[in-house]
Order: structure tokens, then C-alpha cells, then sequence
């Protein structure tokens, strides 16, 4: 058996195909949560989006706790929704251990937080392309609709909630406002290329 991310596969022995033996690999994924967090509006806040774009940087939804208690995030659903309606994406934070501080940032990304540090869930079994360069965001837990985000993402940089206030989900209903490109080089030496943003920390004020 092989584990890769969310999902568990077998290399199956289905007989010879000629004179090689012939396997199958079969992948089943992690059963959905039946559980999931008891969350008000407002207890957690989208704080920053990475797309596609060139380098080596993976894309990643950032969200805050701002309630003050700590949330096992297990049984969190993300939906994008195009503007037309016509595409949908959503995945459903399947990690029974994952647990949100208060007053920290978790960080759902495309990429093993095994190898990638800024990274807290890897969400690409569920969501295997890129996210939508323009949707809808809305993050839901039990039927709860706890945030709310209409985004268009840059061509380059990282959209990141204006850092100068604390997050605060009444005010980042919409990237228009509020909102503001971090295209910032990292400092310090560089792990990655185009590192850009602050995945698991504190944006800093918009200009």
C-alpha cells in the first residue's frame, strides 16, 4: 500500500499480459469527515490567495482564526464558484489532526507539507488544477457559512488582506477593497523561486 496525500493505493498483481506480469494501481480516497467544527460567521477569515503563475511557489488558501478558542479544522468545506456559475471546485479538510490555534493562520495548499513548510493541508487530491483566476470563496462548516470572499487573483504576486488591522471577516468581502497585491522578493536566501506572500503569518499593511 502507498499513501499520497488523501488517498491510499494498491499495486494489484492481475495476472501476464505476453510474458510481463501485469499490475494495476487502484486509489481510493479518505472517507469524508463525519464530523465538523461548531463555527459562528466571522470565526474564521480568508486572509490570502496564491494562483498560478511562474516559479516554483505552490498555490494556497490562507485562512485566520479569529474566534478565541482553538478549531480542529476536520470537516472545513472550500467552494469556487466562477462568476457565470458555470465551474465549481470545492474540497472538505479531511486531517483529524489538523488543529487551528487562536489568533494563528492556517495554510491549504497544492503541495506535501512534508516538503513544503508553508503548507499545513494538502488539498490537490481533491483539487488537482489550478484555482480560478476570479470566483466566488465560501467557506462552510456544518451548514454555516463562516466566510465569504469575492476574489480576482493577480498575474504575479500573492492577494493578501490588507495587514494594518486585525482580519476581520466583515472586511474582506470583496479583493476589490481591503485587499492588495504583496509582490514583494522574500528577504532572506531564497528556498523556492518568486517566494512572494507570507503563508502562515501576518500580511503586512497594504501601500
Amino acid at each position: 500500500m502507498v499513501t499520497s496525500g488523501n488517498r491510499r493505493c494498491w499495486l494489484l498483481h492481475i495476472g501476464r499480459l505476453g510474458l510481463a506480469p501485469a499490475f494495476l494501481l487502484a486509489c481510493v480516497r479518505d472517507p469524508l469527515p463525519s464530523s465538523c467544527p461548531e463555527l459562528a460567521a466571522g470565526d474564521l477569515v480568508v486572509t490570502e490567495i496564491r494562483g498560478s503563475q511562474a516559479g516554483s511557489y505552490r498555490q494556497w488558501i490562507e485562512i485566520y482564526n479569529a474566534s478565541d478558542v482553538d478549531v480542529a479544522v476536520t470537516g472545513l468545506r472550500i467552494t469556487l464558484t466562477q462568476f457565470d456559475g458555470v465551474g465549481s471546485q470545492t474540497f472538505v479538510v479531511r486531517d483529524e489532526a489538523l488543529e487551528l490555534a487562536a489568533g494563528a493562520y492556517l495554510v491549504l495548499g497544492s503541495g506535501d507539507p512534508a516538503a513544503l513548510d508553508y503548507i499545513d493541508y494538502d488539498y490537490s487530491a481533491d483539487l488537482p488544477g489550478d484555482l480560478y483566476p476570479g470566483a466566488t470563496l465560501e467557506l462552510t462548516s456544518c451548514r454555516t457559512v463562516v466566510d465569504t470572499l469575492i476574489y480576482n487573483l493577480p498575474a504575479e504576486g500573492t492577494l493578501a488582506l490588507d495587514g494594518a488591522a486585525e482580519p476581520d471577516a466583515t472586511a474582506n468581502d470583496d479583493s476589490k477593497a481591503g485587499w492588495c497585491v504583496d509582490d514583494r522578493a522574500s528577504e532572506g536566501p531564497q528556498t523556492q523561486i518568486g517566494i512572494r506572500g507570507t503563508p502562515g503569518g501576518a500580511n503586512p499593511p497594504c501601500p
